[in-house]
């Protein structure tokens, strides 16, 4: 959903509590008898019924957005900064953007789970960095992780290097102990020891329209079906 409309949605829910609240109350002051814990009962239960729900799926709604959008806002400057300097701590980062490093933490974390990735968080360094700044294997190993799973032409695409380099990288990873999985030359996709783990958890085939997808939705991720343009959510 796109953070504008679930601020909108949140707001709507929210007066719409408000109104069935002031509902609420009104109904309760109209009634005969005079016993105050009576009414006071009667409207928490009816407040409670009527009002409530959409108070908390509201206020739920229009934080979620919210949140988004600052992710949006942040992520649009974040990504031409930490391209300019290969790699910027995140207090640096978050003075140039004029937000918090929080701020900058949480919008990197989200850039990192693209499917081409430009930049991710090294939480140990507390730095943003660009994929084509550093060493292959720092690289590989940071957006695995965050990704879960990425197909040779993904980590192609955001650190510049080819077949042969990232099997050889991904090998002396895993002689290393640094990686653990599954590299799979002939469908070319590497899987961290979590993805491996999920893909029996994994959406194959659309809901919609029965389409064998190309590759597994894992949990958490979704995706546009290739056919039919629904939209695929893996909440298992």
């Amino acid at each position: 959903m796109h953070p504008r409309i679930a601020q909108l949605l949140g707001l709507i829910l929210v007066i719409v509590s408000l109104a069935m609240s002031l509902l609420v109350f009104q109904v309760v002051m109209d009634m005969e008898s005079t016993n105050l814990a009576t009414l006071i009962t009667s409207g928490l239960i009816a407040w409670a019924i009527l009002a409530l729900p959409e108070l908390i799926l509201g206020i739920w709604l229009a934080a979620k957005g919210s949140r988004e959008k600052r992710i949006e806002d942040v992520s649009g400057r974040l990504i031409p900064l930490v391209q300019k300097e290969g790699r910027i701590s995140l207090q640096d980062a978050a003075r140039e953007l004029d937000v918090t490093p929080v701020h900058v933490a949480d919008a990197a974390e989200e850039l990192a789970k693209r499917k081409l990735p430009l930049v991710y968080l090294d939480r140990r360094a507390n730095e943003i960095v660009s994929p084509k700044a550093v060493s292959l294997k720092e690289s590989i190993l940071h957006l695995l992780y965050a990704q879960r799973r990425m197909t040779f032409d993904q980590i192609a695409s955001v650190t510049e290097s080819t077949d042969e380099q990232i099997v050889d990288t991904m090998k002396e990873l895993s002689k290393a102990g640094k990686f653990r999985g599954v590299i799979d030359e002939n469908s070319r996709v590497v899987y961290t020891q979590e993805a491996v783990a999920q893909l029996k958890k994994a959406v194959t085939e659309c809901p919609n329209c029965g389409g064998k997808l190309e590759a597994p939705i894992l949990p958490g991720e979704e995706e546009a079906c290739p056919y039919c343009g629904h939209m695929i959510v893996n909440r298992k």
